[in-house]
């Protein structure tokens, strides 16, 4: 049986600002890349924050494009996590506007808050908002 295999696309680095975590990305993103930026994230998570009362800020550079195999992963696990909220910035997007809509559209369906933010800072005190 034949089997193939595709190299993750896309690159994360992960920070904490209190129960904030920052994960800051560059893309395209495709499945492969979920799957590692999930798994990545859960550890994350598990080592660094409380895991019943975090948020995200997502900061994605250069081709945010993601493709739909990906965004279906994507949005099957951000349905079983336990953030609290999403903050999105794509300021140094390339493709602002489209990425914005698939995130919105996958994060709605998921049931997660979200919101796009040009400022880091409006972003974060607004995931504090939703924070215990």
């Amino acid at each position: 049986m034949l089997t193939s295999f595709f190299p993750a696309h896309g690159l994360c680095h992960y920070a904490t600002d209190d129960n904030i975590v920052i994960i800051d990305s560059n893309g395209p993103f495709n499945l492969e890349f979920f799957k590692e930026m999930h798994a990545d994230l859960i550890q994350y998570v598990t080592e660094n924050v409380d895991y019943r009362n975090f948020a995200i800020l997502l900061i994605m550079r250069g081709n945010t494009l993601a493709l739909p195999d990906g965004l279906a992963y994507h949005e099957v696990h951000v349905a079983k996590g336990t953030a609290k909220a999403i903050a999105v910035n794509l300021t140094h997007s390339d493709y602002a506007s489209t990425t914005a809509k698939q995130m919105k559209r996958v994060y709605d369906k998921a049931g997660l808050k979200n919101a796009t933010f040009e400022d880091i800072k409006e972003a974060k005190n607004w995931l504090n908002s939703h924070l215990e």
